[in-house]
């Protein structure tokens, strides 16, 4: 059975007519339909009603499609990728691009990859996988995707950022009831956000919240403003005026990072790379 002939079969699926496959792969349609006989006769089954209103998947047809259409383009992406490039396109976040991919350069730098899209927010980039305009992303908080390849990468907690100017400045730890003292300093959106809007909900917070864009909250906080949270890998390398970056007791706030890939030797590749 040749890959030509599962190609066909579920373009036709898609289109819902042999007319318009056939146009799409440049054949004609009397040629295109007994392609489609032959394969039929290989599994034994019919694969289409055929009627005046156009052409209807049987029974036995909408299952095949279903189970060979993540598969076949599972393949197309890998030969796309063996085949037409070697680079690796990854899609980031300005965080990940900036507190962390870069300490794996001197790896990195020697194979040939490239970060060629920038997304705030990470699940923006799943679709963009799964269209094979990327080949790799670290995904926040999203284990699986359907046909994609994924991998825990790390977990990481958020640290509270508060102000020089609040008594919490100088102990060593805070509890969260402690931050709820302050007005709290948040993103829009995002699982940050969701974790945060839970746990205020469930201490019954009744204090001034302020919402803000990720890059901007620490500025707020420096002005003494309120309360912020943010990652460890980006605490780990800022400094900034009038700001004390602590650990939160019992690390209520945390994220899971997962390292996504089109293919699975890609995957392997790049986590080798970015776990060592």
């Amino acid at each position: 059975m040749l890959l030509h002939k599962i190609k066909y079969f579920l373009e036709i699926a898609e289109c819902r007519s042999f007319t318009k496959a056939a146009e799409i792969f440049y054949i004609s349609q009397p040629a295109l339909s007994k392609q489609m006989k032959l394969l039929e006769e290989e599994l034994g089954f019919p694969l289409f009603d055929r009627s005046v209103r156009g052409v209807d998947l049987t029974d036995k047809g909408q299952a095949l499609y279903k189970d060979l259409k993540p598969l076949f383009a599972q393949i197309e992406r890998t030969i796309h990728h063996y085949r037409d490039h070697d680079q690796i396109r990854f899609g980031s976040t300005p965080m990940i691009s900036s507190y962390f991919i870069h300490r794996h350069y001197d790896k990195l730098i020697q194979t040939n990859f490239h970060v060629t899209t920038i997304k705030d927010d990470s699940r923006d980039l799943l679709p963009l996988l799964e269209a094979d305009e990327i080949d790799a992303a670290i995904i926040q908080d999203e284990p699986s995707y359907s046909n994609l390849y994924s991998k825990f990468l790390f977990r990481e907690n958020f640290l509270a950022a508060v102000p020089l100017s609040s008594k919490l400045a100088y102990l060593e730890e805070v509890t969260i009831e402690q931050c709820m003292e302050e007005t709290q300093i948040i993103p829009p959106e995002g699982s940050l956000t969701n974790q945060l809007k839970a746990i205020l909900e469930k201490k019954q917070f009744k204090g001034e919240t302020i919402e803000t864009q990720y890059h901007a909250m620490a500025g707020l906080v420096s002005l003494g403003l309120g309360i912020a949270y943010l990652p460890a890998i980006m605490v780990e390398q800022i400094e900034y005026k009038g700001v004390v970056f602590l650990p939160i007791k019992g690390q209520p706030l945390a994220r899971d990072m997962y390292l996504y890939a089109v293919t699975l030797p890609i995957l392997e590749f790049l986590e080798g790379k970015l776990t060592n």
